[in-house]
């Protein structure tokens, strides 16, 4: 027996230590960009997960940059200036980011403990697996959606003030271009979805942020905000309306998004049941399975991939004007389904965290839609769409 401990500890020792010395040698050899494979990247990048760690870049480089000024020849050393623990400990992450094997340590981590519980339960930082195999993030690097969901981390008086002014303010901007606005924060999967949260997870209040600003701003402003969660909760009996395995609702549930929208902007609505949908794919394995290192678990491949059939939407809903969508990863399919009731080669999607002022000229816009996920409705009163 203790020669057989002697032995697992030997081994575990001589695991730990090689694994960095192989990432060194392979960083020497052959540098990598990042621990993503790239099948993992493609399925992010296609979807926009990866868009917003694309802006926090830019941001960080760019304020970087400002606060620390050009060096000879035009460079810029984006570290310089940064507090020494801050330099060690980008560095440890990059590192540990770049470990060899990383995914599929990940992936056989995630397995094993979904094996010795059953399927109940994966260890994962970023991903949390609910029941009938729901996946849910729990990042705390992107948002705070478990926080969403439990209800802990309302505005203050003075942050629901300070959003409903600047959304009203950028309101006022666009009016005075002639452009009509509208806003619209898409619900957190886990508020659509609570009945698959795990128990272990308890809600101490159900009002969500996303709630409580949608009603602060139905009660003190007259702006168009709207918040579709009791729609989208009405739709789920009927369909799937956001992705098992991913962060994002699909395009059903987008549709039902901007129908609620169409009904607080226009007064029209058309039902989920009025328009058609043709499915690409019945095995698609979203980022949340991707970022839990299941990437090649068939088992998880249980997501259909539904298109909306534009030719199909109500032609008394058309609105023969070019749209401007600033909006995060939702916003991918929801300006894909805008494309059935607006110009169709004028709808143009836009991060607000890249948006340019400019952007207004570029695409000489009739109508502005600027949306958030409810994870990230705070920066309803940090983003700048106006001067």
């Amino acid at each position: 027996m203790e020669k057989r401990n002697k032995l697992i500890a030997v081994v575990f020792l001589a695991f730990i230590l090689i694994v960095p010395v192989v990432t060194v040698v392979r960083d020497f050899v052959a540098p990598e960009d990042g621990g993503l494979s790239e099948a993992e990247r493609a399925v992010l990048e296609n979807n926009g997960s990866l868009q917003d760690e694309k802006n926090e870049e830019s941001t960080e480089s760019e304020s970087t940059q400002t606060d620390v000024g050009e060096e000879a020849g035009g460079q810029v050393d984006v570290e310089q200036g940064l507090p020494a623990f801050v330099r060690l400990q980008n560095t440890l992450n990059g590192f540990t980011e770049r470990l060899f094997g990383r995914t599929k340590l990940i992936a056989f981590n995630t397995g094993l403990t979904s094996f010795l519980t059953g399927g109940t339960y994966i260890e994962s930082t970023q991903v949390l697996l609910g029941k009938n195999n729901m996946f849910f993030y729990k990042t705390e690097l992107d948002g705070h959606p478990i926080w969403d969901y439990m209800g802990i981390n309302h505005f203050t008086d003075e942050e629901l003030a300070a959003i409903a002014g600047n959304i009203v303010a950028t309101r006022d901007y666009l009016a005075s271009r002639g452009i009509e606005f509208y806003a619209m924060c898409a619900p957190n999967k886990e508020i659509i979805y609570p009945e698959n949260m795990p128990d272990t997870i308890a809600r101490v209040d159900e009002v969500s942020r996303g709630e409580q600003l949608a009603e602060y701003l139905a009660e003190n402003t007259d702006l168009v905000f709207v918040y579709p969660k009791d729609a989208l909760l009405e739709a789920k009996k009927e369909t799937q309306i956001y992705y098992k395995t991913d962060t994002h609702c699909n395009q059903k549930g987008s549709f039902v998004m901007i129908q609620e929208l169409f009904r607080e902007a226009y007064g029209t609505h058309a039902e989920l049941s009025s328009v058609e949908f043709r499915c690409d794919s019945t095995e698609y394995l979203g980022d949340l399975a991707t970022l839990a290192g299941l990437g090649n678990e068939d088992k998880y491949k249980i997501d259909d991939v539904y298109v909306f059939e534009k030719d199909t939407a109500d032609p008394a809903q058309y609105h023969d004007q070019t749209l401007l969508f600033v909006g995060d990863s939702f916003g991918g399919f929801l300006s894909a389904v805008c494309k059935g009731y607006y110009k169709y080669d004028e709808v143009y999607w836009e991060y607000p965290d890249s948006f340019d002022i400019e952007m207004y000229d570029k695409y000489n816009p009739d109508v502005v839609i600027w949306e958030r996920a409810e994870r990230y409705c705070e920066k309803f009163g940090a983003d700048n769409l106006r001067k």
